[in-house]
């Protein structure tokens, strides 16, 4: 192995290289389930509602190991799209839970990708769990509030 030097040469144009990797992650990269999604335990669907913000380092293993559940047995496609043009980068088909994405080589060389996958699925998993354990409790609140208001004019009926 070859020794690797670094200086503030590095760091030059760090600022542009983020904007860019913003740019390809929201308007070129195309991750496609054509079989959808493997069915999770529920165990698993709960514990990935109180853990939906990836930028947690705790909570992008739990959803990394919860992608990589939905995915067993199921093809995955990552496009390139560009100017309307959807070009095929990576496709695999997740063997286990536990499968290194590495084998694939467009992941090897761009391993950044997991990182956005996993965001999409903690993005997707917010849709359908829209809400967030502060909302049911206020919600819950609001009910037990309601019914006590119920309970009282009932009494006053009575």
């Amino acid at each position: 192995m070859n020794g690797i030097f670094l200086d503030a040469s590095i760091l030059k144009n760090v600022k542009q290289d983020e904007q860019a990797k913003v740019d390809v992650q929201l308007n070129k990269i195309r991750f496609e389930f054509p079989k959808g999604f493997s069915e999770i335990r529920l165990i698993e669907e709960c514990r990935a509602v109180n853990a939906l913000d990836v930028s947690v380092p705790e909570n992008f293993d739990l959803i990394y190991d919860i992608t990589m559940q939905m995915l067993v047995e199921k093809p995955v496609f990552i496009y390139f799209v560009e100017d309307g043009v959807k070009t095929e980068v990576a496709s695999f088909v997740v063997t286990n839970r536990y499968m290194d994405l590495r084998g694939n080589p467009f992941i090897y060389s761009y391993p950044i990708v997991v990182n956005w996958l996993v965001e999409f699925i903690a993005g997707y998993l917010g849709k359908k769990y829209p809400h967030s354990l502060k909302d049911i409790q206020a919600q819950v609140s609001a009910r037990e509030e309601h019914i006590k208001k119920s309970l009282s004019k009932t009494k006053k009926i009575l």
